[in-house]
C-alpha cells in the first residue's frame, strides 16, 4: 500500500509566501479600479445637481445669466450672492464663507504627479478674454436693434441705458461650501460681469462667468486633483467640465501624472475625461502619449 506524502512545512510555508506575493499585485489594482469609479459615479452626480440648481436658478430669474441675477446683480460680492442663490437648490451642510477651513482637506492639495498646489486657496486669475460688453448689455442691445427697425433714425440713435450693476469689491472673490452628501464645493469669480469667453481652439464661444472645485469626498483622502478633486467653468449657467475636446485648457497639457514642469492646475483638465469616457486610465499612462481625445481611450499594451 503506497501512502500518500504530506507537505512539508516549508513547503507549506513557500506556497503561502506566493498566494501573499500574488495578493499584494492584485489586490491593489482592484481597489484602485474600484476607488476611481466611485469618484467618477460621484463626480457625475455633483455635476447633475449642480446643474440642476443653475438651470432652476436661472429659470427663477427669467434664465438670465448668474452675474444678472437680482440679488447678484445688486452684491458686491459675487461668488457669495451666486452660492447663495444656489443653496435654495443644493443640500448645503457648512458655509465656510471665504476660507476653504471646515470645508475642504485641512492639510492641503496634490497635483495628479503628486505636487503640493494652492489652487483651491488662491482667487481665480483675472480672465484675459473678455466679449466686449456684459452679456446682458449685449442681449438688450440686440433686442433694441430688432426694435428700432420700424423706427426713423432720429429714435433709433438714441443712447441705450446702461445695465446697473454694483461694482464688484473684491474683484476677485472665493467662497466654500460643504454639502450633506460628503462632498465640498469651491466657487470663484473675478468680475462683476458674465463677459469672459472660455478659450478654445474650435470657433464656439461659450461664456464665463467663473470657476467651480468640486471635492466628491470633501476633507478625505487622496485630496488630489484629477483623482477626487476636479474643475468646471462656470459657463453662463452650464456646469461645464475642464479639459473637453477643444478646450485651451487641454486634457493633454493639463492631465499628466508624470511631468517635471507641472503647473498647479494639473489635474483639473482631467475632468471631461473622467465624466465622458468613465475611466481614470490618465492614472496608469501618459495623457497626449498613449491616452487622448482623437485616439485610444484605454492604456493598451502594444503587442508583441
Amino acid at each position: 500500500i503506497m501512502k500518500k506524502k504530506a507537505f512539508t512545512l516549508a513547503e507549506v510555508l513557500i506556497v503561502l509566501a506566493l498566494v501573499g506575493f500574488l495578493f499584494t499585485l492584485t489586490i491593489p489594482n482592484v481597489i484602485h479600479k474600484q476607488g476611481s469609479q466611485k469618484y467618477i459615479d460621484t463626480l457625475t452626480t455633483a455635476q447633475s445637481k449642480l446643474q440642476t440648481a443653475f438651470d432652476e436658478t436661472a429659470k427663477a430669474n427669467n434664465n438670465k445669466y448668474p452675474m444678472n441675477w437680482d440679488s447678484v446683480k445688486a452684491s458686491n460680492n459675487k461668488a457669495e450672492a451666486i452660492i447663495k442663490e444656489l443653496g435654495k437648490k443644493l443640500q448645503i451642510m457648512s458655509y465656510c464663507g471665504a476660507s476653504d477651513k471646515g470645508c475642504f482637506a485641512p492639510n492641503g492639495y496634490r497635483t495628479l504627479n503628486g505636487v503640493a498646489t494652492t489652487v483651491i486657496t488662491d482667487d481665480m486669475e483675472p480672465f484675459a478674454i473678455t466679449s466686449a460688453q456684459p452679456q446682458e448689455s449685449l442681449v438688450a442691445n440686440d433686442k433694441a436693434g430688432l426694435e428700432s427697425q420700424d423706427e426713423d433714425n432720429t429714435d433709433s440713435e438714441q443712447p441705450q441705458k446702461p445695465v446697473q450693476y454694483q461694482q464688484a469689491d473684491p474683484q476677485a472673490s472665493s467662497v466654500y461650501v460643504s454639502l450633506l452628501d460628503g462632498g465640498s464645493i469651491a466657487l470663484k469669480t473675478s468680475s462683476t460681469y458674465c463677459n469672459g469667453i472660455v478659450p478654445s481652439v474650435d470657433p464656439i464661444e461659450r461664456p464665463f462667468c467663473g470657476v467651480i472645485y468640486v471635492d466628491v469626498n470633501g476633507p478625505a483622502i487622496p485630496n488630489m486633483l484629477g483623482v477626487d478633486v476636479f474643475g468646471f467653468y462656470l459657463s453662463g449657467n452650464n456646469v461645464l467640465p475642464m479639459g473637453f475636446y477643444g478646450d485651451d485648457f487641454s486634457f493633454d497639457y493639463n492631465c499628466l501624472r508624470e511631468t517635471p514642469h507641472a503647473t498647479k492646475y494639473n489635474g483639473l483638465g482631467c475632468t471631461a475625461w473622467a465624466m465622458k469616457n468613465k475611466n481614470m486610465e490618465y492614472r496608469k499612462c501618459q495623457a497626449g502619449k498613449r491616452l487622448g481625445w482623437a485616439s485610444a481611450t484605454r492604456c493598451v499594451e502594444p503587442s508583441k
